[in-house]
């Protein structure tokens, strides 16, 4: 999560003006514009998916008055050699939350070129259509599309020149090591380091081996709000419940077949006599078991490295669990602005499934969507739910409802005064 003040957290859970953008130019640790840019209209798009190595992208469009910004050279103001913005949100009635830094990687400018005469006497061009005593002048306007990425796309464009092993170690030192040269690395709670082994190889990409050191730590990579990059944890405590009333304008969900899987086939060769080994490892039980009415979907896994039938078998019931624990509800909301919030972040989300009933379902985002046009104007955040998780909250809620539905209907004459004539209700225990 971004810093932010606790006044402006405060302020955005009620009403406020209109938020802001102000982005600012720079180049090589300098400001090449005077003034921040007029920006028209922005989309921000945060990723924390696993294939993703550049997690944060912008676009954005910037108003150019007199037509000077739209690049021709790489070097101009907002060339792509290296221009960086700073991103800062302001909040409306608040402060302020540095939403990051990006570098330019496309640049288009629309430019339109508008001619008129005006009066200047003694001004006559010979064979001329030209009115004399008037010149023709022109002016430009024009609007400038820029396509942005977060820093480590320079880490990624700097390949290493030779394969290498770890020379620090830790693989957080490393990690430090291999991106010093573009920006500060801060560890997050709940990330705990490791050894790195000096016989492990870093070959060409760099931004590759950023990600195989954090990934045994259960840990992730982000670029902060202010040029930093934070190693996150992959789990962590939710940081914002979003629900009716406290944010949350639209939610939606979606369901797909593909990927669901209830057979796992298991291949090897027997180290004695080479002869075949395989396991069938399978779902017994649930809406997905083996022959049900989800049918038969099986996966195949072959390798020489399984030589006996106890791999086999172990090895099918590790890719079962490890199907298991990954089956996710991806749900959707449409929430009021919240600049704060990343890609990563845990937040809950409180379902309305009942009159006076709210389930929260807990998760990682797995992406942001923001838009603005010249105030924003929406924002679309994707949370990955654990299955197991929804289901449980939404069985506790249907047991609630049974029981309340054994109740006899409340009548008028029955409040206040007559509640003692109200049935005894057993609530027992909570199911598993």
């Amino acid at each position: 999560m971004r810093s932010i003040d606790d006044e402006t957290l405060k302020v955005l859970e009620g009403s406020r003006p209109a938020d802001v953008l102000s982005v600012f130019a720079w180049r090589d640790g300098s400001l090449v514009l005077p003034d921040p840019l007029q920006v028209i209209s922005a989309n921000a798009k945060d990723d924390a998916g696993e294939n993703q190595k550049v997690n944060q992208r912008l676009s954005l469009t910037v108003a150019d008055p007199d037509g000077t910004l739209g690049a021709w050279r790489l070097d101009d103001p907002l060339g792509v050699a290296g221009t960086e913005l700073q991103i800062v949100y302001r909040v409306g009635g608040a402060g302020a939350v540095n939403f990051g830094w990006f570098r330019i990687v496309d640049n288009e400018p629309t430019e339109m070129i508008e001619w008129r005469e005006i009066d200047e006497y003694g001004h006559v061009v010979p064979d001329s259509r030209q009115t004399p005593h008037t010149r023709m002048v022109s002016s430009t306007r024009a609007v400038v599309k820029l396509e942005l990425v977060d820093r480590t796309f320079n880490v990624d464009q700097d390949r290493l020149d030779a394969p290498q092993n770890p020379s620090t170690p830790t693989r957080l030192s490393e990690f430090a090591r291999l991106t010093q040269n573009y920006f500060p690395t801060v560890v997050d709670e709940g990330v705990e380091d490791k050894p790195v082994s000096r016989l492990m190889v870093f070959e060409r990409e760099r931004l590759d081996a950023c990600q195989d050191l954090v990934g045994p730590l259960n840990a992730r990579y982000r670029m902060g709000g202010d040029g930093e990059c934070h190693i996150y944890p992959r789990m962590s405590a939710p940081v914002w419940r979003v629900e009716p009333g406290n944010g949350l304008v639209s939610l939606r969900r979606r369901q797909s077949v593909d990927g669901l899987y209830n057979c796992w086939v298991v291949k090897g060769k027997d180290s004695e006599d080479g002869r075949p080994v395989q396991a069938v490892i399978t779902l017994d039980s649930g809406p997905l078991r083996y022959g049900g009415p989800h049918g038969r979907v099986t996966y195949f896994y072959d390798s020489e490295m399984i030589t006996d039938y106890s791999q086999a078998a172990a090895y099918g019931v590790q890719l079962r669990d490890e199907f298991l624990g990954s089956l996710a509800v991806e749900i959707e909301v449409q929430t009021i602005p919240r600049p704060e919030l990343q890609a990563g972040d845990w937040i809950e989300v409180g379902y309305p499934v009942a009159a006076g009933h709210v389930v929260y379902f807990p998760g990682p985002i797995s992406s942001i969507d923001r838009t603005w046009t010249t105030v924003p104007t929406g924002t679309r955040i994707r949370v990955q739910c654990a299955y197991m998780d929804v289901v449980a909250a939404l069985s506790r809620t249907d047991w609630a409802k049974n029981i309340t539905d054994e109740m006899p209907p409340l009548t008028w004459d029955r409040l206040p005064g007559s509640w003692g004539s109200l049935p005894a209700i057993e609530w027992g225990e909570l199911p598993e």
